[in-house]
């Protein structure tokens, strides 16, 4: 899509997703860390749950409710068992210490330059020579971000 002809959306989503992930990041930290971590996160998804519920009022069902369960696969399976994994890696990564301010970026990283070779080698995508020095200077930043003399 011509960059000049996105539509208010493209934007308004990334949007969401930053909040998003800003929030998501400022709460896991403040997790009690005497709750059990698994405890805590079947909490979060029952208020996901009812949220989503209460959303479903705003973004109702077109063809019928039905029609998209018959449409659920193995990739919701896989989602929620990948969510599970986030979930109680950067909870854990908190209560063990690590730092607000450097957790979600040193594993941002690696979760970026994972998806990147996935990208180029499973998906088509091209790497170009600014990519690739992108992710240089992206490690480079993890590695200062990282250190601690």
């Amino acid at each position: 899509m011509n960059p000049g002809k996105r539509k208010p959306m493209f934007y308004i989503s990334a949007i969401i997703a930053i909040v998003g992930a800003i929030a998501y990041q400022s709460f896991v930290k403040r997790v009690s860390p005497s709750i059990n971590p698994i405890i805590s996160i079947l909490a979060v998804y029952l208020v996901v749950l009812a949220l989503g519920l209460f959303l479903l009022l705003i973004f109702p069902v077109q063809g019928g409710f039905t029609k998209h369960l018959q449409e659920l696969n193995w990739t919701q399976a896989a989602v929620g068992g990948s969510v599970l994994l986030l979930e109680l890696g950067f909870l854990l990564m908190y209560r063990y210490g690590w730092n607000l301010s450097t957790g979600n970026l040193v594993t941002g990283i690696f979760v970026n330059i994972g998806l990147l070779a996935i990208g180029v080698l499973l998906a088509g995508e091209k790497l170009t020579p600014v990519n690739a020095v992108g992710v240089v200077l992206s490690i480079a930043g993890v590695a200062l971000i990282s250190y601690h003399p």
